[in-house]
């Protein structure tokens, strides 16, 4: 029995040294993981507690912050709010003048409604590409309606509710290639634990495969408190949040040991790249090109709302423009006449006769004389370079498209072919 005991606890010291090498190493992995997955792994108190911090500064927000809740929307930025950077007029665009509740005659108005790409994250006022259009094209005037970290579903939704109010000739909807995940999301920090406390309405698909609108979870500002008394509660957010991961939230072991942590993180990156059924992704990037998987719910309601922004755009007599922005990744694939991730997306905007402009072409067509690192901020939006680059491309591309629908259908009732006429 004694051979038998002391055989048994090196046994267990053996499996205790060897545990306690593997959690060691897996808080080494942690420590690295910055690099490698562009965020920290951590608890989840650690993640709550950062959580309740950032909620406050939410709730405690005044006029001297840019973004401010919004009961409808999620958030928006605030009318009249002016910083070295930014700056918003009474009309909640971002412009330093307010606009006439109807274009001058000679004049084109065009609305843009978008994300960062279109408000012009990290370039001042006068460096965005809707500024410059105006700038450089008097004729046309840029109604920005961007706001940073807007979905698709957000930015469809600001233009029901504002679109018609100071008649634009012409709505453009932006999308970027990171808008495609936020289609289906409803938690901003369930895509990433980075991220500011933000709470979205999503399009999710009905029995029919129709749009049914899942509207803001929250109604009123006061409506976090509830997540700073529990800030576990946020799980109930992950009910309609493709992103929404209950190995991480809801595992006890998660928390108590740095090798689950690892592995889960691990598992959750593979599982949502190559095996659930509903990936946003599909493509290996080394056999095939990685492109959005147009059979994916995501992608399904990122093409209805792009046709239905089409119908109503049509239904106010303006003309409606998807246009393409396309990060650096996008741009570097143009560039060497690569398939960019999402061409199956301009495959099916073709097919259901959406028109679009895909500004990859500009970032392309100057690829012989401009070095790409001149068009990029380092966050990821685009220089003031980059934008003035994309403000002379897609003035043109707009004119012209604007002017071809209009010739080639003299019956057209479109405000733009009115205005068009007074050139």
């Amino acid at each position: 029995m004694p051979k038998v005991a002391k055989k048994t606890r090196v046994q267990l010291s053996l499996l205790l040294l060897a545990y306690v090498a593997i959690e060691g190493c897996s808080f080494v992995v942690i420590a690295l993981s910055p690099r490698f997955f562009s965020e920290e792994i951590r608890r989840t108190p650690e993640v709550f507690a950062e959580q309740s911090a950032k909620i406050r500064q939410i709730m405690e927000s005044t006029p001297q912050h840019l973004l401010q809740f919004d009961a409808f929307l999620g958030w928006r930025y605030r009318a009249g709010y002016k910083d070295p950077r930014n700056e918003m007029n009474q009309q909640g665009l971002r412009s330093t003048r307010a606009y006439a509740p109807t274009p001058s005659p000679g004049v084109l108005r065009i609305a843009a409604f978008g994300d960062s790409f279109v408000y012009g994250n990290e370039v001042a006022n006068a460096e965005s590409w809707p500024f410059l259009i105006e700038e450089m094209f008097p004729r046309l005037e840029v109604l920005n309606y961007g706001v940073g970290g807007y979905g698709t579903d957000q930015a469809y939704l600001r233009f029901l509710m504002e679109g018609a109010a100071l008649a634009p000739d012409i709505v453009l909807i932006g999308f970027a290639p990171v808008d495609l995940a936020r289609t289906v999301n409803v938690y901003r920090r369930f895509l990433s634990n980075l991220e500011l406390p933000l709470i979205k309405p999503r399009f999710v698909l009905d029995r029919d495969g129709r749009l049914s609108l899942l509207s803001n979870p929250i109604t009123q500002v006061t409506d976090y408190g509830k997540y700073l008394e529990d800030p576990r509660g946020v799980i109930e957010l992950g009910r309609d949040d493709y992103w929404y991961e209950s190995v991480v939230y809801e595992n006890p072991l998660y928390d108590l040991s740095a090798t689950v942590r690892v592995l889960t993180t691990l598992w959750v990156r593979v599982r949502r790249r190559y095996l659930d059924g509903e990936r946003l992704l599909e493509g290996d990037g080394v056999v095939q090109a990685v492109k959005f998987k147009s059979e994916s719910p995501a992608f399904r309601i990122q093409t209805m709302l792009f046709e239905k922004f089409k119908a109503d755009a049509l239904a106010l007599r303006a003309v409606p423009i998807v246009v393409i922005l396309p990060d650096g990744e996008s741009v570097t694939h143009a560039r060497l006449g690569r398939q960019k991730i999402f061409d199956p997306l301009l495959e099916h905007l073709r097919k259901s006769a959406v028109a679009y402009i895909d500004l990859s072409d500009a970032f392309a067509a100057e690829a012989k004389t401009t070095p790409q690192g001149r068009w990029f901020m380092p966050g990821g939006h685009y220089s003031g370079a980059g934008n003035k680059m994309i403000a002379a491309w897609l003035a043109h591309q707009v004119e012209e498209r604007v002017k071809a629908d209009c010739l080639s259908r003299p019956e057209n009732r479109l405000r733009a072919c009115r205005a068009l006429n007074t050139f």
